[in-house]
């Protein structure tokens, strides 16, 4: 299904658009099946999909807090904003940093300002 480029946005700010996991890149599934994982069990469609089918981690306890519990779309959105368990989530990788970086942006800008700005630049 093809899906609006505003879908791939993330709770936690990750932009999930070209992830090579969702895309199923020939690289991506030669490195899990190096590391003995099927690689027909490598899928993702993003935070916003069905929980128990195409999402990558169903038990994210980022989007279950964001979304289910408070209702929102982004962490930025909350009042709590940056929380310490989204503050290590962005220790863990760059790309994480670079999500929580990417919160941090929305928050002082306006969410909806910063989105028509970002998907402006994005095409």
């Amino acid at each position: 299904m093809l899906r609006d480029r505003r879908w791939y946005l993330t709770p936690c700010g990750l932009d999930c658009y070209s992830c090579p996991i969702r895309l199923r890149t020939d690289e991506e599934l030669a490195y899990w099946q190096s590391q003995n994982v099927d690689p027909a069990k490598i899928r993702c469609d993003g935070c916003r999909s069905d929980r128990e089918g195409d999402h990558w981690a169903p038990k994210c306890k980022i989007l279950h807090c964001c979304v289910y519990e408070k209702g929102l779309v982004f962490c930025a959105q909350c009042p709590d904003f940056p929380c310490h368990p989204l503050e290590e989530w962005g220790r863990e990788y760059e790309h994480h940093a670079r999500a929580v970086e990417t919160l941090r942006k929305m928050k002082e800008a306006g969410i909806e300002q910063w989105l028509g700005q970002y998907f402006e630049k994005k095409g």
